[in-house]
């Protein structure tokens, strides 16, 4: 783990990326599942798609009105995810926001 993801993390609560509204920026801490095939599968794509331990992201979309799906900027690719999906990926935010 780098020493900047070391830092914010002892000065950020680790959440999950479904918790995100709309230009809230964070750094993935890791991907986790509850268990079963179902969820152990979706953690495995969700790892190979690049959502892996330091990489940044930001909310740039919800859909109205529930909020589902959401659509996540990672690197230079925009994802779209279910809120369910969402939040097997662990997260600390970060301070800047970006609209």
């Amino acid at each position: 783990m780098s020493a900047n993801l070391t830092d914010s993390m002892i000065s950020n609560e680790v959440h999950n990326l479904a918790l995100l509204k709309k230009g809230d920026c964070a750094t993935v801490t890791g991907v986790s599942t509850t268990g079963g095939a179902d969820q152990l599968a979706m953690r495995m794509r969700l790892l190979e798609l690049g959502f892996a331990p330091g990489e940044k992201i930001r909310v740039v979309a919800e859909s109205f009105p529930r909020r589902d799906p959401m659509a996540v900027r990672l690197g230079n690719t925009t994802f779209a995810l279910r809120r369910y999906e969402a939040a097997m990926i662990q997260i600390v935010r970060s301070e800047r926001n970006v609209a």
